[in-house]
């Protein structure tokens, strides 16, 4: 019959996910999704925001600016040490630069494809496929050099 079915947590690392929110000045999402797809996320989805806390907070935190972007994402527990450094890397280069970002654990998602999308592992495991065949097809055309070779000799 069929092959049996074997749970992908079984034959895969699961890695725990991080829903990461960031918070910026308007004009700073493009730097921020930079930072994120190089840190492994697949997809940034960017809202433009605006503040309405009153003028005392906003004094207070250093705010500025009402408009903001906020841009939400889904990353590798893994990357987030990388990240957090990449972004305070980034918010530290000027007045206008500054924001604020935070991260939720994911308890879990619905069904392996989506936990691939969002732990962006999906095309690397059609590469490993490609690959595996790649080497099955070399394999088998060495085997029939040999093959071909002996009959040669004989």
């Amino acid at each position: 019959m069929g092959k049996d079915f074997v749970p992908y947590e079984k034959t895969h690392k699961l890695q725990r996910l991080l829903f990461v929110t960031v918070v910026v000045r308007d004009g700073q999402r493009d730097a921020i999704n930079a930072i994120l797809f190089d840190n492994e996320a697949f997809f940034c989805a960017s809202f433009h925001g605006r503040g309405t806390a009153p003028s005392a907070i906003i004094e207070v935190m250093g705010i500025g600016e009402l408009k903001k972007d906020v841009i939400m994402s889904v990353v590798k527990e893994e990357r987030w040490p990388l990240l957090k450094k990449d972004l305070e890397k980034r918010f530290g280069v000027s007045s206008l630069s500054k924001g604020i970002a935070y991260v939720c654990p994911v308890d879990s998602v619905m069904g392996v494809s989506i936990y691939k999308m969002l732990s962006n592992t999906q095309f690397s495991e059609k590469l490993s496929l490609k690959e595996r065949i790649e080497s099955k097809i070399e394999e088998k055309n060495e085997n029939k050099v040999e093959k071909e070779e002996k009959n040669e000799q004989l």
